[in-house]
């Protein structure tokens, strides 16, 4: 049977994921997952529901979780979203086969029935933990048989293989395992006394002098064909228990059972036990191709966690990937989002900036507020659809409406955001006030931080007409410190150099002074004067000050843009 990838959908904010796009994250999963099961009771109870696909909506992050976001979850229970590097399609969204399982030391009989009944060409030949030993292919069990001629006279196989391949008798005991010769029962019996040892099998039929000879010898293993017309000798049978020989009584003929030994072969005999290529559900689905071309296999083991096989799969299951479902919040703007996103099915978008550069094969919900918060957007929607949500998550809202807002201080609030962080604040049992306080401390937290961290953890790139621009943000109350701006410039200036960036700033906020001191490096000595008036900065990395600029959204980035735009039209 086929397994079919489940219907999940990931909420996902941008590649340097702040507290809003976070928080937004978990909290829109919650209103969509309460939404989808209150579809999905009601579709039961209706025959005339409409048939939509129920989705499992899962909070996800690209980047990892700074310190200030770190502190709120940490404060109201959560722990961070799952971490998704990218949305490139998976072998977890493959529709991949059933594995055939099979345990060492099965008859190759039983894996060659099994494989036609199955369908199936290949086998996963399995240790006693389940743990993958091998495989085997229709291919190998052909070439066994095609390979065990009669002028074969050595096997080695578990001697309880043979029993259920012949459906034999079993009249005497000896060792379990047989590695030896086989010896058919048209020879003498003087040259038999000379010949055969204590390892090897004989095949005989009506021949007592024969099969007696052989026991005083000690072989390993007798086998008496034709048991409806051949009489056996309890003699013979209580000197072979006595001496450690097995005795087996076959229907068949000698020609018959000579051509079924290698049916008892045990399959990691012929199985290929190195240089075996296996994937986990992780592993992109255009890294499986380039491994399969180069690999002598039709399917392959899909690995769980534990290292055990839970499917197989080939290049016929790897044409139509499924694609992974998004929900987009936060923003909206390729260049900020998970890699992958073109590979991707955006169902939504929920955001508060510009509208960017976003396209989609299908009409979907695109929910843009001017608010200075996403959280502030998901608050209205839970109270839209009349979600109601938990204390704990309404703490969590409040607070990315408090940090996005800079505290209702950025020019980006609004009446809403603050009427929603008072709701839910109330919602919560805490002090809208003091939730604030203890916001902003943990937003301006940079003790001992990297430099390259601080760049980093609020980065967004946007692209205007042929240019590539790369703006941070950092929050401090009272400055940073004139070590740090002397580390974090050259940071900033090699990252424009190494990523192709036309510029790279970073606003170092301080919500205290009311203004950024912005690192800026440029490779137009004239962008700064066409965006701020600093006729000053020139080309490489500079630093000034921009009283009153606190929002990267609508005071920084549109005045740069505007700029990048004048300078490539001019």
């Amino acid at each position: 049977m086929p397994k079919s990838a489940p219907n999940k959908v990931y909420i996902i904010g941008h590649k340097s994921p702040d507290c809003d796009s976070i928080v937004s994250a978990i909290a829109y999963a919650e209103i969509k997952n309460a939404l989808a099961g209150w579809a999905s009771a009601h579709a039961c109870a209706s025959q005339d529901a409409p048939g939509e696909p129920h989705y499992v909506y899962i909070p996800a992050r690209p980047g990892p979780v700074n310190h200030e976001t770190a502190t709120v979850l940490s404060s109201f229970g959560f722990e961070a979203p799952q971490f998704v590097p990218n949305v490139y399609p998976q072998v977890s969204d493959v529709q991949f086969d059933k594995p055939m399982l099979v345990p060492e030391g099965a008859p190759l009989r039983d894996v060659w029935r099994g494989m036609l009944d199955a369908k199936s060409a290949t086998a996963c030949i399995i240790d006693p933990d389940g743990r993958l030993s091998g495989l085997a292919t229709l291919g190998d069990i052909a070439r066994a048989e095609l390979y065990a001629p009669a002028q074969k006279d050595r096997y080695s196989f578990p001697m309880a293989n043979l029993v259920k391949v012949l459906g034999a008798e079993v009249l005497a005991e000896g060792q379990p395992e047989f590695d030896g010769r086989v010896f058919v029962g048209d020879i003498g019996v003087d040259w038999a006394r000379s010949a055969m040892s204590a390892c090897d099998m004989l095949v005989v039929s009506d021949r007592p002098d024969l099969q007696r000879a052989a026991v005083e010898k000690g072989i390993a293993a007798l086998m008496i064909t034709d048991a409806r017309r051949v009489p056996i000798s309890g003699e013979l049978v209580k000197l072979a228990r006595s001496g450690g020989t097995w005795v087996l009584s076959v229907e068949a003929d000698t020609h018959s059972c000579l051509g079924l030994l290698w049916q008892a072969v045990p399959v990691d005999q012929v199985m290929t036990k190195h240089d075996v290529a296996t994937f986990i559900l992780d592993d992109l689905v255009s890294e499986v191709r380039e491994e399969m071309r180069t690999r002598p296999f039709k399917l392959y083991p899909v690995m769980d966690e534990h290292g055990r096989p839970t499917g197989m799969i080939g290049g016929n299951h790897l044409a139509d990937p499924a694609h992974k479902r998004i929900v987009m919040v936060d923003h909206n703007e390729k260049t900020q989002s998970v890699e992958g996103i073109d590979t991707a099915i955006v169902l939504e978008v929920i955001d508060h900036h510009r509208i960017g550069s976003i396209e989609t094969d299908h009409p979907i919900l695109f929910v843009n507020r001017p608010w200075g918060s996403t959280a502030t957007i998901v608050s209205a929607l839970a109270r839209q659809n009349r979600v109601t949500l938990s204390p704990a998550l309404s703490g969590l809202l409040a607070s990315a409406i408090i940090s996005d807002t800079l505290a209702f201080k950025s020019p980006t609030s609004t009446l809403q955001d603050r009427l929603e962080a008072e709701s839910l604040a109330t919602c919560a049992g805490v002090n809208l006030g003091k939730l604030a306080q203890a916001v902003l401390e943990a937003k301006t937290y940079i003790e001992d931080a990297d430099p390259g961290e601080i760049l980093r953890s609020d980065f967004k790139e946007f692209t205007v007409g042929k240019s590539r621009l790369g703006i941070g943000q950092a929050t401090t109350s009272g400055g940073f410190s004139a070590d740090l701006k002397s580390q974090l410039l050259p940071a900033t200036r090699n990252l424009m150099e190494d990523a192709g960036y036309a510029l790279v700033a970073l606003m170092l906020t301080d919500v205290t002074a009311g203004g950024s001191e912005v690192l800026w490096a440029a490779r137009d000595g004239s962008l700064a004067e066409r965006a701020f008036g600093y006729a000053g900065v020139e080309a490489g990395a500079q630093v000034f000050w921009l009283p009153g600029v606190v929002s990267r959204k609508q005071q920084f980035a549109p005045e740069i843009m505007r700029a990048v735009r004048e300078l490539e039209r001019s």
